[in-house]
């Protein structure tokens, strides 16, 4: 007993166990209290509730639940970061740490989010990496908490590649600040999911809207592939992705892949799309799926 008592100890220093679950908890409390007013926006205006009556929306809440609930951040992403920090040979340049903490956060918010933008683009024209982004996708009735809904792979390799690799190592965002500012990051992401059709006016040419978002997960072949922003939508104006008509969508999800509303299956089905995909059994991505038979 002694010796697991050690292991846990020298784990938990590790990975800083206690700065990460107070600002776990933090940014918890800061999510569900936004999540809550993003609701009663909703009902207030005049959206249906039905969504939330679903097993689409308590598989939502499964996905929120692990990823929130600190076992993937602490068990996961935050102990392999502070293991391979003292032993990887990866450039540890953090470029961004002797700035003034707001002119650096500036700059991370808009150097980060075109990094982001372009990763989004390649989990969409990538045949492996369509095939577990697509779980994404999969959700038919948008939620508050479908922005969780993402197949832990995917989580890894977009925490691992681009927030451990580029934002800890090369720009410097240490650890201990993950949690705050994915708290800011996942309310609007939050936002961006709900069923408000908010298009930002003139402002929405440049941040992403609720109304702007809903483009990306509509099930329509003239809406694939457009809208890859993640919080500035000024990168699809920019490269030609956007797409913004004046009625959102009233349907989404995607149609050529049945994932069933299955945590499991969910979990099971890209390995398998990823397999047959490789071998030229199924189409590699949306942009490649035949269009749907003419009624």
């Amino acid at each position: 007993m002694s010796e697991f008592g050690g292991l846990l100890s020298k784990f938990a220093t590790m990975v800083h166990l206690g700065p990460l679950v107070n600002s776990l908890l933090y940014a918890l409390a800061i999510n569900t209290a936004f999540v809550i007013v993003v609701f009663a926006l909703e009902w207030r205006a005049g959206a249906s509730p039905a969504h939330y009556a679903t097993r689409n929306f308590i598989n939502d809440i499964a996905y929120t639940l692990f990823y929130q609930g600190g076992f993937f951040s602490i068990f996961v992403l935050a102990g392999i970061a502070n293991a391979l920090e003292t032993r990887t040979s990866f450039p540890n340049l953090k470029l961004l740490q002797g700035l003034p903490w707001p002119v650096g956060l500036a700059l991370f918010w808009v150097a980060g989010d075109f990094l982001l933008y372009w990763w989004h683009r390649l989990q969409h024209s990538n045949r492996f990496l369509w095939a577990f982004h697509s779980v994404h996708h999969s959700q038919a009735k948008m939620t508050l908490l479908t922005s969780w809904r993402r197949h832990p792979l995917e989580m890894l390799l977009t925490d691992v590649l681009i927030y451990m690799g580029i934002f800890h190592f090369v720009l410097g965002v240490p650890t201990r600040g993950w949690m705050p500012l994915a708290a800011a990051i996942v309310c609007v992401q939050t936002l961006q999911h709900s069923q408000l059709d908010w298009g930002y006016g003139r402002v929405g040419r440049w941040v992403v809207s609720p109304h702007f978002h809903a483009f990306h997960h509509s099930v329509e072949r003239k809406h694939a592939d457009a809208n890859f922003g993640m919080m500035f939508s000024c990168w699809d104006f920019l490269f030609g992705t956007a797409v913004d008509e004046a009625s959102r969508p009233i349907r989404y999800g995607v149609e050529e892949i049945d994932f069933g509303e299955s945590v499991v299956s969910q979990f099971v089905t890209p390995f398998r799309l990823a397999w047959r995909w490789r071998h030229g059994q199924e189409p590699a991505a949306r942009s490649e799926a035949p269009p749907p038979p003419t009624p």
